[in-house]
């Protein structure tokens, strides 16, 4: 079952009215907002909506924005960038290929833990700018070893090396946003982050069984 609790009933109502929408049938949920819909760990807010196939953005655009009254809209090859109902919200093609199928639950199409994984490394080793991917990360060791979702990251970006995530992941300097972490299950405490990412690389098979959350 998802933890719809983890985004608002606007949030919600919008992402389901996408969903329902045939010019998004392509589109699938990822990012943060998937994960808190699988997990329950956090808030989240943004609506990340990835496919797997090219589209003409400016129609794209002009479509949300006639149906949607889509705002501030940043548009570029195969991505539309906006607010609807005042939620952010990316319209994306993505070029890596999917590890497992998309899951439809709800109404809602989610890409998988594995992917979601895959990407939160990916983006940790590419900029490590998001507080939040670094908790998502360490919530994610409740269902994935830290190896499992290496092993993901080999999988979806074949030439990359895993080195990369590795090393980032216990490297902060770089985190810029530090929007506020608003957990659903226990408090925040970035030192209990720090000691799970430290600790997973430690013991790169191991699967936790509670949030680092107080």
């Amino acid at each position: 079952m998802l933890h719809t609790e983890s985004i608002t009933s606007r949030t919600l109502e919008t992402l389901k009215q996408l969903m329902r929408d045939e010019t998004l049938q392509d589109f699938f949920l990822v990012g943060g907002t998937a994960l808190a819909l699988y997990m329950g760990h956090r808030k989240s807010i943004d609506l990340d909506l990835f496919t797997l196939h090219s589209f003409d953005a400016p129609r794209m655009r002009a479509y949300l924005t006639d149906r949607y009254g889509l705002s501030n809209a940043f548009v570029r090859k195969d991505t539309v960038k906006g607010t609807i109902a005042e939620i952010k919200i990316d319209c994306i093609t993505y070029a890596y290929p999917l590890l497992e199928r998309v899951h439809e639950e709800g109404g809602i199409r989610l890409c998988s833990l594995r992917d979601i994984a895959a990407m939160k490394l990916s983006a940790i080793a590419d900029s490590g700018t998001r507080l939040k991917d670094f908790v998502d990360v360490a919530c994610l060791s409740t269902r994935l070893s830290l190896g499992d979702m290496l092993r993901a990251y080999d999988a979806k970006y074949r030439g990359m090396s895993p080195i990369s995530p590795l090393k980032a992941l216990t490297y902060y300097d770089d985190i810029r946003e530090r929007e506020p972490i608003l957990t659903l299950r226990g408090n925040y405490d970035w030192s209990l982050i720090d000691y799970r990412l430290q600790d997973m690389l430690a013991h790169l098979e191991q699967v936790y069984e509670d949030f680092p959350f107080t």
